[in-house]
Formats: structure tokens, sequence, C-alpha cells
């Protein structure tokens, strides 16, 4: 059983989890301070359509669907377990959108069903990191 969200929309607007962003800075470039950050959330993108819909549950927590809700541009309903088998193609499509974002970013504010996965601890990067320790 999957928990979705109605959300009542007046326009048709894609919604995403964030500004995530891989950085795939080479440490050995020849040029000094060249920073390369691919984006990452463009993948993980959920359209709410016009209308009164099911979404997952967890978009309830985006900061982008948050932000709209309080522009009143949408309103977010209540939470209802939906049966997985029952869902339609497009609510399939969300749930899997959101699931592999989920997984994918470990979105710390996010509460899922699912066991939560045990942080990892943060580590400060020095300015050896970055060089590349080339002792």
């Amino acid at each position: 059983m999957a928990k979705f969200v109605q959300i009542q929309s007046d326009v048709t607007i894609r919604v995403t989890t964030g500004l995530q962003n891989k950085d795939v800075t080479n440490p050995d470039a020849h040029v000094p301070d060249r920073l390369k950050v691919n984006p990452e959330w463009p993948k993980y993108q959920v359209l709410i359509r016009k209308g009164a819909h099911h979404y997952p549950a967890e978009i309830a927590e985006w900061a982008s669907v948050k932000a709209l809700a309080a522009d009143k541009i949408l309103t977010i309903g209540s939470i209802e377990e939906v049966d997985e088998s029952k869902l339609s193609e497009l609510e399939q499509k969300d749930l899997n959108v959101v699931s592999d974002a989920k997984t994918e970013f470990k979105m710390p504010g996010i509460k899922s069903n699912e066991k939560s996965v045990e942080k990892s601890s943060k580590r400060t990067l020095t300015l050896s990191d970055l060089a590349g320790k080339g002792e």
C-alpha cells in the first residue's frame, strides 16, 4: 500500500525535489579553481496537473510544493493509502520518480514508510583533499 496525497492545483506545473547536483570537478585540472557541477534535479520532476489528482505523499514535504501551497497556487489534501495495483499509469510513474529521488538523494527531511537508511557521517573537505593530495 502506497501513501498518496490529493493535491488541488489551479495550474499545471512541474515540481522538483530541490537543486541537487553532483560535483564532478577534476582536482587535477590545469586551470585552477575550475568548478564543474552537473545538475541532478531535472531527472526527478513530478508534473502536478490542473485540478484535483493523487500524488505520492512524499512530495508534500518538498520545498517547491510547500512554497506553491504557501502562495495558494495549490492545496494539499489528506494522506490516504492506495493499493498499488489500482494506480493509474500517471500515478505509478509519479510514484517511481519520487521513490527514485528519495533513494538517490537520501532526502533528510522526507519521512517514508520504508525502513530508514542509516545517516552517513558528514566529512569536511580540506584544501589538501581538493588539491589531490600530491605529497
